[in-house]
């Protein structure tokens, strides 16, 4: 049984009570190892489909009974003050995108901007820079990502002839608010359940978005275009306190490393797939393809990068030197 406990509108003070868990043992008969996670999304979102996988196969292979007691979603812990939840060991894992804990690991900015693949950034030392990172700052171990190379788009209710959104609203985040500035565009924000009824209200011109979860949100029914080409890519982390990772033995946290790596590639080819049936599905619902071409396309993802790497340099300029350099080479 899960209880939270919410005090003056915030919810990091979580208690979990175990009783109806202590049945579980791992394959020595020694009780199962019980990790309290929470996720930004709310648990039957594609997002969180994408961790599944993940925990059930520990889940299941574990020997030494490894378990993962969904907390829940935002509703459970607001998505901004998970990471603080994580690294206090309020719960022991978190799947949670970098932009949410920006504030507490500005580098963390710049993991949008990779251009390679969960994979290649093991190869080339991307990832273990960030692991050491986030060790240090955030108290967390980094695991690695599920949904990785899923690329965001702007969806708006009306055309743009050319790469530029002067004197459109577009509803942001934190991810890519600068890059509609560079565009010449307003920025709004407003919360993900509040999108719908700010296109449908005309308080914005259209919004930006990985390229999966748009029908499932329900936003195909007020906007009217999709611009290509994507740029960025979602950073759907896997993170889990230090000490809690600490107290497993070696054999297990190797299981851990090799069932992430193992769902890392099968979620990134799997969510390049659901991004193509997504686009295909707009599409037949009368959405249409807005596509800056050569000259122009390379403007537009030039800008794109610019914007993201100039604001990751003027808060880290020695670290997101180094970032940018591994991400490059």
């Amino acid at each position: 049984m899960t209880r939270i406990l919410r005090n003056n509108h915030r919810t990091l003070a979580c208690v979990i009570v175990l009783s109806a868990c202590t049945f579980f043992f791992s394959s020595s008969g020694t009780p199962a190892v019980m990790m309290k996670t929470v996720t930004f999304a709310a648990i039957d979102s594609v997002w969180v489909r994408q961790f599944k996988p993940f925990t059930d196969t520990v889940s299941q292979g574990s020997k030494h009974g490894t378990r993962f007691v969904f907390v829940g979603g935002p509703e459970a812990i607001p998505p901004f003050e998970q990471i603080e939840a994580v690294r206090r060991g309020v719960v022991d894992v978190a799947l949670l995108p970098a932009a949410y804990f920006v504030p507490q690991l500005s580098e963390a900015d710049a993991m949008k901007l990779s251009r390679l693949s969960p994979m290649e950034e093991r190869k080339k030392g991307v990832f273990a820079f960030y692991q050491e990172l986030m060790k240090k700052q955030l108290n967390v171990v980094y695991l690695g990502k599920v949904a990785g190379g899923v690329k965001y788009h702007f969806y708006l209710k009306k055309p743009v002839k050319k790469p530029e959104l002067t004197g459109l609203k577009i509803r942001v985040t934190p991810v890519y608010e600068p890059f509609v500035r560079a565009l010449g565009g307003v920025s709004v924000t407003t919360a993900p359940g509040e999108v719908y009824v700010a296109l449908e209200r005309a308080i914005v011109d259209g919004f930006g978005w990985p390229s999966i979860g748009i029908y499932e949100m329900g936003w195909q029914e007020v906007v009217r275009y999709v611009v290509e080409p994507g740029f960025y890519q979602t950073d759907v982390c896997v993170l889990i306190n230090k000490a809690r990772w600490d107290s497993l033995p070696e054999d297990e946290q190797n299981y851990l490393i090799r069932a992430m790596e193992r769902v890392e590639r099968e979620s990134y080819d799997l969510c390049r797939k659901i991004a193509d049936q997504e686009k295909q599905l707009l599409i037949r619902k009368g959405i249409r393809v807005i596509e800056f071409k050569d000259a122009a396309g390379k403007f537009y993802l030039e800008t794109a990068y610019r914007a993201g790497w100039e604001k990751v340099l003027a808060k880290s300029p020695t670290t997101g030197s180094v970032l940018k350099k591994l991400m490059e080479q």
